[in-house]
């Protein structure tokens, strides 16, 4: 999961939901708004990276809809023996 510490805090970027099975529409629905948008590290002329709580993403992660509604999760090399 592409993840990002600031202020403290732990973040996954709406790139780290989507490897992880989030849709747009599940990100609209149960997470609504980003808790931050930061600057991309990696290029910084690009959009504003937008951030979502790593706690308040597992919790709905826990939910009932979003397993009923998450998409097929992509595995990286990493992923398989």
């Amino acid at each position: 999961m592409v993840r990002y510490e600031e202020d403290g805090r732990r973040y996954v970027s709406l790139a780290g939901l989507r490897m992880r099975g989030w849709s747009g529409a599940l990100v609209h629905r149960l997470l609504g708004p980003p808790d931050r948008l930061s600057i991309d590290p990696r290029a910084r002329a690009a959009p504003q990276v937008r951030l979502y709580r790593v706690e308040r993403v597992e919790a709905a992660e826990r939910g009932e809809e979003f397993r009923a509604g998450r998409a097929p999760q992509a595995h990286g090399p990493e992923e398989h023996p």
